[in-house]
């Protein structure tokens, strides 16, 4: 099931792009279309719905698309954003939050229905990434490759660090003394990676994989993750393999971040 967010504060134009959206969502796919008419209300529903896609109106009441924008990567890094305007161009600010496409509200159906079409497909094709099977206190995690910063190998099998807002999704709070709980996976690194590897991990190092979407700086030696406060060793054995993956990622990235489609 793909949880689908459209905010916008004209109710006409969320009926129309809920119907464009229903048009062009292959058959085989279940979603679920919420609505919203202002930047607060989503906000808050983002606590507790993992939504996969968001379009996101720039003008409106209240808080506008941009800030909205802004307040939302705060909270999921990850999650798909597409902005859906009247007659507002994009603006250098617009670029800070990596929306994956901007759509006119004046475009032909033809023309729109090209750029969502596009938009859902990526966000099909994430959500094709697999699930990793974790334990943490005798509990059963089942983990999206999304959720996952960086996985390390950990005394007989490996320990994974999720994001923070998989934390709150997830319900996971620190004990009293400020420790997390650990969530392990009962296979070798090596076996995971080759699982992840597809899909936007790296593996800089014999002791850990990488999400490649919250790498927030790279040397030749070193690495930094986004909320993670150590760095990351770059092993000159892997450098090579690991450079070469990083910058297709990287090559990908921006090109989904165009705005003018394909």
């Amino acid at each position: 099931m793909f949880e689908i967010a459209i905010c916008d504060d004209n109710a006409q134009d969320r009926k129309r792009l809920s119907e464009r959206i229903r048009k062009n969502i292959p058959e085989a796919e279940k979603i679920r279309i919420h609505e919203f008419d202002c930047g607060i209300s989503l906000l808050g529903a983002i606590k507790s719905i993992r939504f996969s896609i968001i379009f996101l109106d720039v003008q409106m009441k209240g808080i506008d698309g941009e800030e909205t924008a802004i307040r939302i990567r705060a909270l999921d890094n990850n999650v798909i954003l597409v902005f859906y305007t009247g007659f507002v161009e994009p603006s250098p600010r617009s670029f800070e939050v990596q929306p994956y496409r901007y759509i006119m509200k004046n475009m032909t159906e033809k023309i729109m229905d090209r750029y969502i079409k596009d938009a859902l497909d990526k966000m099909i094709e994430i959500g094709q990434a697999p699930f990793l099977t974790a334990n943490m206190n005798r509990e059963r995690l089942f983990l999206r490759a999304d959720d996952i910063v960086y996985i390390e190998k950990y005394k007989k099998n490996t320990r994974v660090h999720i994001s923070e807002n998989s934390l709150r999704i997830y319900g996971i709070k620190p004990d009293e003394n400020g420790d997390l709980p650990d969530i392990r996976i009962p296979e070798k690194l090596e076996k995971i990676y080759e699982k992840l590897k597809d899909h936007g991990f790296g593996y800089p190092h014999d002791s850990y994989i990488i999400n490649l979407k919250y790498l927030v700086y790279c040397t030749s030696k070193i690495l930094k993750l986004k909320d993670v406060e150590n760095t990351f060793q770059i092993a000159r054995s892997k450098a090579s393999e690991f450079n070469s993956l990083k910058e297709t990622f990287m090559l990908s990235k921006y090109k989904e971040g165009a705005y003018n489609g394909k």
